[in-house]
């Protein structure tokens, strides 16, 4: 039996009623005008993780992979002009162009491949110490193919900048970057100003910030918490150095995460969150910050004696006589390297900053206990609550949204409750909204009122109606009324806006087998094949139901 939201305004459920560069740039390129003047800090830059965070491929050697689980086998291939992948299950085989590896390596890379202007991921990727294995998120797949769609959100922190075609799911303007990896400009800001008149004042130094916008640099990218949620208007990628991170978007975290006693499960992009809880941050009053560690601009020769000589910065040579030897490397007794919860295969460093040693990855304690995936992301927290406030304005609005969002993936109702009637109480402020009203129809669509979801989201779509999600989205709400002659409608119109978004051609073969319309189901399917020639599914689908 469904739960049931509570519906007190059943009333106004019934009357729903950028610059771009025309060439892609690698970082080298993109840092040639700093490295005129700053040619140390563009070269210590570009070795740094940061500095080769997405690029083409590498070659290697010539390997093969086979997941347990589904019985599929990958095959790798490099040479001088790049690598290519492919799987085979079942009989049927796909091979895709490698076109983008997103990571430095220093722990994985991730792979992408771009058809016809959209990027989807690699099930596969590589890992430090361990070699190929399935990408996080792949890893229980018993239908592994090359057809998740990569999003701008999914970019945002590894690419210079993304060039997303507007209103699209997961396509993007010839080339799709500015530049591949992460340029001068994510900490410094835009540079044209400084680069017709280079003097200080023209162009960021995050050093020189006040404290929440300096910290906003870093937590841009090293701080996802359970959910990230844009204020009305914008995409994550508007933030700007020199703005505080809620000028642009809310981070929400679970509520016992922000309790120092409470060190909870490491995650693969949890840094700032650990470093709040450790009494380091805690007391120096916000003068401790990621850049009192690290130099973005360099990697250090020797890591142990760099970053023992930053702690001793502040705890003093006088602790060195006190302290239990060995004592020549504080990082690795109090920020050990760990198994994170959330990312396949990785270990991160542990930035909580522990007095005392903790146990080591695998033994008994908190170790095992972190690499447990019942403190994943999986588990629904009992309470949200923000990293810090939006504007007061917005408060109501972004937790809502987190609270779906977040309830949604994690399976809690409860949560997913909440959040609505945050949402309806906050509608009458933001009635064209469309983030809120797509979040108020996935909360309807999930506890069965279908109709009232379909009111929902066609209310988006007469605020965005060339956008191919919000048909998607009605599609499936007038399917589970159901209404199927509508939903066939809005799963085309979705078809005829993005013909590769997979989801709508399952759903209208579906409908189709259903209501044992083999003429429209074969169509279907053979529209499903020619948009994705090499997918497994509609491979097998084909082989299976259209016949020879």
């Amino acid at each position: 039996m469904r739960p049931r939201l509570k519906l007190q305004r059943a009333c106004l459920l019934a009357v729903f009623g950028a610059l771009g560069l025309r060439a892609t740039v690698s970082l080298r390129a993109a840092v040639i005008p700093c490295a005129q003047c700053h040619p140390k800090e563009t070269a210590g830059f570009a070795a740094t993780p940061m500095g080769r965070s997405m690029g083409r491929p590498e070659q290697g050697p010539t390997a093969q992979f086979t997941q347990a689980i589904s019985q599929t086998r990958f095959w790798i291939k490099t040479s001088g002009t790049g690598m290519v992948q492919g799987l085979e299950r079942g009989g049927q085989k796909g091979e895709y162009d490698i076109a983008y590896a997103v990571g430095s390596g220093t722990h994985a890379y991730a792979y992408l491949i771009e058809r016809d202007g959209h990027l989807f991921q690699s099930p596969l990727g590589y890992f430090a110490g361990r070699g190929w294995d399935m990408s996080p998120g792949y890893e229980d797949s018993k239908n592994p193919d090359f057809d998740r769609p990569i999003t701008t959100d999914c970019l945002f922190c590894h690419s210079g900048r993304a060039r997303p075609v507007a209103g699209t799911y997961n396509t993007y303007q010839d080339p799709p970057f500015e530049a591949e990896a992460i340029t001068c400009e994510r900490c410094h800001g835009p540079a044209e100003a400084h680069l017709r008149t280079p003097l200080p004042g023209t162009i960021v130094n995050p050093v020189k910030l006040p404290q929440r916008a300096r910290d906003s640099v870093c937590e841009q990218c090293h701080l996802i918490g359970e959910e990230r949620v844009p204020n009305p208007g914008k995409r994550l990628s508007d933030f700007q150095p020199g703005q505080a991170l809620e000028d642009v978007f809310s981070v929400y975290l679970a509520e016992a995460s922000r309790d120092p006693g409470h060190a909870g499960g490491l995650k693969v992009v949890s840094q700032v969150q650990q470093l709040a809880l450790s009494q380091c941050a805690l007391k120096s009053q916000g003068k401790l910050w990621c850049g009192t560690c690290h130099d973005p601009h360099a990697m250090p020769a020797d890591a142990k004696s760099y970053f023992r000589a930053r702690c001793l910065s502040c705890h003093g040579a006088a602790l060195v006589k006190t302290h239990p030897k060995p004592n020549d490397d504080c990082v690795g007794c109090h920020m050990p390297r760990r198994p994170v919860t959330d990312g396949a295969h990785t270990i991160f460093t542990d930035h909580h900053i522990a007095r005392r040693p903790l146990p080591p990855a695998g033994s008994d304690g908190a170790a095992r206990k972190e690499a447990s995936p019942s403190t994943g992301q999986s588990q629904a927290p009992a309470a949200l609550v923000a990293w810090h406030n939006p504007p007061v304005a917005l408060a109501l609005r972004n937790l809502g949204l987190a609270e779906v969002k977040v309830g949604d993936r994690s399976k809690s109702f409860a949560l997913v409750n909440q959040g609505f009637q945050r949402l309806l109480d906050c509608w009458p402020s933001f009635p064209e909204d469309p983030p809120l009203l797509n979040a108020i129809g996935q909360a309807l669509l999930g506890a069965g009122h279908a109709s009232e979801a379909a009111a929902a989201y066609e209310q988006a779509i007469q605020l965005e109606p060339n956008v191919a999600v919000n048909y998607l989205h009605a599609g499936l709400a007038w399917k589970a009324v159901p209404d199927a002659a509508k939903a066939i409608g809005y799963f085309n119109k979705t078809l005829q806006l993005d013909p590769l978004l997979e989801e709508p051609y399952l759903e209208l073969a579906e409908i189709y087998a259903r209501t044992h319309d083999a003429s429209m189901t074969h169509e279907t399917l053979e529209r499903y094949l020619k948009a994705f020639p090499q997918s497994i599914r509609a491979q097998s689908w084909a082989a299976t139901r259209l016949g020879p």
